[in-house]
């Protein structure tokens, strides 16, 4: 693929994928999911203060890495549930990094 001057479009453009994981992110997510579940994505990029379009590639991958899992409602909407492997992440990560820093302070 080339753009009208006939220079190639560099591939990380046309996946649209990450580059790096941002660990913040991931337990913004992680956090939010363990505590409301059944959410839709546009509900969880605006309660994460992330753009749409990063909240689902974020999603994508963490589907991928069997941290969540996306299920149809009775409405036909696309929800998103944390699955155990995302639990169990929260639930020695997450929880316990909280735990650490209110050591620090």
């Amino acid at each position: 693929m080339t753009t009208k001057n006939g220079k190639p479009i560099p591939v990380s453009k046309i996946k649209n994928e990450i580059q790096r994981i941002d660990w913040k992110i991931i337990e913004r997510l992680v956090r939010l999911l363990y505590y409301h579940s059944k959410l839709k994505k546009t509900h969880i990029s605006t309660k994460c203060n992330l753009s749409y379009d990063k909240c689902c590639r974020y999603l994508d991958w963490m589907e991928i890495m069997d941290l969540i899992k996306k299920e149809d409602n009775e409405e036909g909407f696309e929800i998103v549930l944390l699955t155990e492997r995302g639990s169990t992440l929260y639930n020695k990560k997450f929880r316990d990094l909280k735990k650490e820093l209110s050591y620090l302070t």
